[in-house]
């Protein structure tokens, strides 16, 4: 990353001057002036105001980039970061991404320079995006899989949980209840975390001796309406599945309200599963079997692992939080169905 000194380098002016026409600390000519703001745009120079701020005990600001601030599972974790950053004196700015590539390089470009920490759960971003456009300098805790490039190395705390464990524990309940036909309502296309959680469904099955069948890989992008499609697709079908894991519970609220809507009951006609355990999972009717991984635990876990670095640890932490298959009413053994 460019420092001041490069700008300076590239305008021919004295770091004194750059650093003018930054603070406006004192008057540059006009010529100067245009010179010095060239050379930021041409090297993309960020200047670190929080380095300043810093030395002047201002209030450091801490940055949180998740995928969907509506989805209830990031709007819990992001109140488990603040309670937590609070105590220690930090403020907290949320970027929602919604899971789009471009507002993840942008949220990037956007605080760099201006925070001291950095949490974020990225779908698209690599380790060649963090590594462009967030300094040495800044604190970084990222959360959930994470696709590094191979042989990169990043001196970043890593917290996230075990979406491929979780994801066959979640459909090993299922067989174990007596399912063979198991349905699956998968996570975003492309994302470490989805592409996980089918791992682990993939894993259960051929573990178990039973055939994976694609027509039952069903599309999801995490929303209510996605669990609420893929049931709809599934229980349509000539021999619909008797159990359907959903990769997150949002999805599988959304699915077991669409299964009731349409006349069937759960658990007798169609058990399911999510992954998660949001607070609105044991509040559901029935109450839903899930895995759960709390997001305010991932929350506070990567909250306090951000403070200890910014209070001087200098090893990067990388942890797995452990889960557990929270059993509810929304699953039971199969009984047998009969089409009229």
């Amino acid at each position: 990353m460019a420092t001041i000194r490069d700008v300076a380098r590239h305008a021919g002016v004295s770091v004194a001057t750059v650093s003018h026409v930054i603070n406006g600390t004192q008057y540059v000519s006009p010529e100067l002036r245009e010179r010095v703001l060239q050379a930021i745009s041409a090297l993309k120079y960020r200047p670190n105001r929080l380095a300043r701020a810093l030395s002047r005990r201002e209030v450091p600001l801490i940055a949180l980039v998740v995928p969907d601030i509506s989805n209830p599972y990031w709007s819990c974790l992001a109140r488990a970061v603040q309670d937590v950053t609070d105590r220690h004196g930090y403020s907290v700015i949320v970027c929602s991404t919604d899971g789009l590539l471009q507002r993840e390089v942008r949220f990037l470009e956007s605080v760099s320079g201006w925070i001291s920490g950095l949490i974020l759960h990225p779908y698209h971003l690599t380790h060649e995006h963090l590594a462009s456009y967030v300094s040495d300098d800044t604190a970084v805790v990222i959360l959930g899989d994470f696709l590094r490039a191979e042989g990169a190395s990043g001196n970043w705390d890593h917290i996230r949980g075990n979406n491929e464990g979780g994801a066959r524990a979640a459909v090993d309940h299922l067989i174990a209840l007596g399912h063979t036909r198991i349905a699956f309502i998968q996570g975003p296309p492309g994302t470490p975390s989805g592409s996980r959680r089918l791992a682990g469904f993939r894993q259960a099955l051929e573990s178990a001796g039973l055939l994976v069948d694609d027509s039952l890989l069903i599309p999801g992008d995490y929303t209510r309406e996605a669990g609420r499609a893929g049931v709809a697709t599934l229980l349509g079908m000539e021999h619909p599945p008797t159990a359907v894991f959903c990769a997150n519970d949002l999805m599988a609220l959304g699915a077991m309200e669409e299964a009731q809507r349409l006349g069937h009951q759960v658990p007798r006609d169609l058990s399911i599963v999510g992954f998660d355990d949001i607070d609105e999972a044991k509040r559901a009717r029935p109450p839903l079997t899930t895995v759960q991984q709390p997001p305010e635990r991932l929350g506070r876990v990567a909250a306090e692992a951000l403070v200890e670095r910014l209070n001087g640890r200098k090893e990067p932490r990388d942890e797995w939080l452990t889960f557990s298959v929270v059993v509810r009413g929304s699953t039971a053994p199969p009984v047998e169905r009969r089409r009229t």
